[in-house]
């Protein structure tokens, strides 16, 4: 690809039973054209996050194919994205 790709990692607590499929899922409907993939790399689980709940992280890429992504496009993305998640799923940001 001609133009960079900008990751940013995303942690976020959700219940026990929202399972990283139905996250990533989400993910993918909600980041649209700037998000080019994500990828789970992390499940926690400890009593400091809570009975019940479990921290799910993720790396975003974001990419364009005709420019170079500002701040803004990319803060945008994983805004909406972030939104959708706490909406929807009543995930909180870690």
């Amino acid at each position: 690809p001609k133009y960079p790709r900008v990751e940013r990692d995303l942690a976020i607590i959700v219940d026990e039973g929202i399972t990283a499929g139905e996250i990533t899922s989400l993910i993918s409907a909600k980041g649209g054209k700037l998000l080019e993939g994500c990828e789970l790399f992390d499940i926690y689980r400890s009593a400091q996050i809570g009975e019940g709940k479990k921290s799910v992280a993720f790396t975003l890429r974001f990419r364009s194919d005709d420019h170079t992504l500002t701040e803004e496009e990319i803060t945008g993305a994983f805004n909406k994205i972030m939104g959708s998640l706490e909406s929807e799923i009543g995930a909180k940001l870690r």
